[in-house]
């Protein structure tokens, strides 16, 4: 057959057909492609909550679709002041930069065209050179070799979330408008895959709060039960009372069947002592005899002997043996938690939680909370065993009180009596003179009145006109020598007289030492008191050696003041007896009374204080205290004197009356060289508390 020429012009007019034909095949099949693409786009975005998978798997598949050199997902930062927008995902071609590693900020860009994009409009640029961009965004493209760019806005609802970036690096692009399409609608799936992140951080939010509110509930719940423990014990010293508010506490917390604490014996035996345990479960406290657990028995108390803890969800899962397996048969149990129960460094016991109707998968907090009330019931047990200690060293510390109490009732009756003794010796002294002269003269008053009674009973028989009579009396006279009986006798009645007015003055000052007639409180003049003290101490102004002690009295003008008067003359007594002591120690050690040393001296100042107080000095020129010495003299039981001398509570008890009784002060003031100085003061009106 033969072929006819085709003309010209329809060859021409049939390849223009071709063409249009091939490319609106390949339109068609972009197309196709394009929504094989979005459609995978679409449902990866419903299936996956994983926005970082979603934005870097659509970059690779948008830039293999499109066939450009980069593609990348830029994220809008609008209120952050140092990096407003930065790639968040990409793809790139080999041979170009990445943008997402250099996270470069594009201030020209985010200034002259976010707000713009808000607005949901598209940037297609063919060629960068063409458009009206700044120097400083044309620059930056130019370190990323783009040359065309299509920017698609994403939204986040109508707020501008980011940007969707399509680069031609290798040269400018004419951007069809089946391209722009399809990039805006993946932008737009975008939105609506940052809407579902949204929820899903929501409600990831959300649950985690729930989460963490339960959570905290639970362990609300449990430090209030551990406070609740707590301060049982801080609040009772009753173990066992404390020991039943645990297990009922926790089993109610737990909600397990059985809570008991289980004490070991020397063997490392064992028996329940305390348990809460619900209804239709039989009890062990009281009924289980002696539990022998071998393992424990021969490891002396295994893993908790070094404070460890131990939960089982299943006995029948743990591996037990067939004997342990039996032995918590008989306690009922499918599920255990144990915490150690230590005594200081000796493991005690057990605090045990029994599950018995079914298994049970222990919390950690469960376990940690047993712990911790395990501990605290270690404190407790502490706390009972020094509560008994501390109960008997009570009685014992009673026991030496009342013993102390009797040996101090005996030594200030000692020193009672030592005083007393004092002022006997004193009274006795002073009497003794007086009485020894009356005595000594009763026998001259008796003979000179037998001698009187048996001249008048003569001169009563007298006959006066018989001679014989008269001559018989005149010679009766005679005998007695009734000149001297007439002068001697009033003498002798005098010296007696004389005698007993001291006797009287003696008793008087020891009356007024005493005060036994007066009432404890009462105004008085205190002059009294130490010349009364003075009186009685006066045979001590003697020494044995014949030395006599001069005391120098320097009375002010002081006015009458409220005090207990006998408790004020014991002070006066032991403050004038410690200098006479002093200075009578200072004489046999020869450091007073000879020709070229001091004459001992004793000297009692009184003088007003101030308007509302009185004060008294008595020092003397003893042997003196060093200062180390006096800042003891006022202790109890402290004495410089020898053994069997002194009680050292003489001063003590002088400075309790002057400063509880009186409210007054008294200190000493001492000179090893020059003696010692007392100096008390003492209030006109005794407090009304006193």
């Amino acid at each position: 057959m033969q072929n006819l020429p085709v003309p010209d012009q329809h060859f021409s007019a049939l390849k223009q057909a071709a063409y249009q034909l091939s490319t609106c095949t390949d339109q068609i099949f972009q197309q196709i492609e394009q929504a094989e693409v979005l459609n995978g786009i679409i449902d990866r975005i419903r299936s996956s909550l994983d926005l970082e998978e979603i934005f870097n798997t659509t970059a690779i598949e948008i830039r293999q679709l499109l066939n450009v050199d980069r593609v990348g997902v830029l994220r809008f930062f609008p209120d952050n002041e140092v990096n407003k927008s930065k790639f968040v995902a990409e793809d790139v071609a080999a041979g170009f930069p990445s943008a997402l590693a250099a996270q470069a900020y594009d201030s020209c860009f985010i200034s002259q065209f976010a707000a713009h994009h808000t607005q949901s409009t598209v940037q297609a640029v063919a060629d960068i050179y063409t458009a009206e961009f700044s120097d400083c965004h044309i620059k930056l493209l130019e370190q990323f070799q783009v040359r065309a760019k299509l920017i698609v806005p994403v939204l986040k609802g109508t707020e501008l979330w980011g940007f969707l970036c399509v680069h031609q690096c290798s040269g400018p692009r004419r951007w069809q408008l089946s391209e722009i399409e399809f990039v805006r609608k993946i932008a737009n799936h975008f939105a609506i895959a940052l809407q579902q992140a949204e929820q899903l951080e929501q409600i990831t939010n959300q649950t985690a709060l729930l989460a963490e509110t339960k959570a905290q509930t639970k362990a609300l719940l449990y430090q209030k039960t551990l406070v609740k423990i707590t301060n049982r014990i801080r609040q009772s010293f009753d173990f066992a009372a404390i020991c039943q508010i645990a297990c009922d506490e926790v089993r109610q917390l737990l909600t397990a069947d059985r809570v008991s604490i289980y004490r070991f014996n020397s063997d490392w035996s064992g028996n329940f002592l305390f348990e809460s345990v619900a209804e239709d479960w039989k009890p062990l406290v009281g009924v289980s005899p002696t539990i022998e657990d071998t393992h424990l028995m021969e490891t002396q108390g295994g893993r908790y002997a070094k404070n460890e803890t131990f939960a089982v969800p299943d006995i029948y899962e743990a591996g037990h043996s067939d004997c342990h397996i039996a032995l918590l048969e008989e306690f009922q149990a499918r599920a255990y938690a144990i915490a150690p129960i230590f005594d200081g460094e000796r493991l005690w016991g057990l605090l045990t939680t029994f599950q018995n109707a079914a298994p049970r998968q222990w919390q950690a907090d469960e376990i940690e909370l047993l712990a911790q009330i395990g501990e605290q019931l270690g404190i407790a047990l502490q706390q009972a065993d020094f509560v008994r200690q501390i109960q008997a060293q009570a009685t014992e510390l009673k026991e030496t009180l009342e013993e102390l109490q009797q040996s101090q009732i005996q030594l200030i009756q000692n020193e009672k009596m030592a005083s007393l003794g004092q002022l006997v010796a004193g009274v006795a002294h002073e009497i003794n003179n007086p009485v020894n002269f009356i005595h000594g003269n009763i026998g001259h008053v008796k003979g000179y009145a037998q001698d009187l009674l048996t001249l008048v009973r003569l001169y009563q028989q007298l006959d006066p006109t018989s001679e014989t009579d008269l001559k018989a009396l005149r010679q009766h006279i005679e005998a007695l020598d009734i000149d001297f009986i007439l002068e001697d006798f009033p003498k002798t009645i005098a010296s007696m007289e004389v005698g007993t007015d001291r006797i009287k003055q003696i008793v008087l000052s020891l009356r007024n030492f005493s005060r036994l007639d007066e009432a404890l409180v009462k105004v008085v003049d205190l002059h009294e008191g130490i010349d009364s003290t003075l009186l009685i101490l006066g045979h001590r102004l003697k020494t044995c050696s014949d030395i006599t002690i001069e005391v120098i009295k320097n009375y002010g003008e002081l006015p009458q003041i409220e005090s207990y008067p006998a408790q004020l003359n014991q002070v006066f007594m032991n403050l004038v007896a410690n200098s006479l002591d002093a200075i009578e120690e200072a004489i046999s050690c020869g450091k007073l009374g000879n020709s070229d040393q001091p004459s001992p001296t004793l000297w009692i100042t009184t003088q007003p204080y101030d308007s509302d107080q009185v004060e008294i000095r008595i020092r003397d020129n003893g042997i003196g205290l060093a200062p180390d010495t006096a800042t003891k003299i006022f202790d109890h039981f402290f004495t410089t004197k020898p053994v069997s001398k002194g009680t050292g509570l003489g001063l003590a008890i002088s400075r309790q009356i002057v400063v509880e009784k009186h409210r007054g002060s008294l200190v000493c003031t001492p000179n090893p060289d020059q003696g010692v100085e007392f100096t008390m003061r003492l209030p006109c009106k005794l407090p009304i508390d006193s």
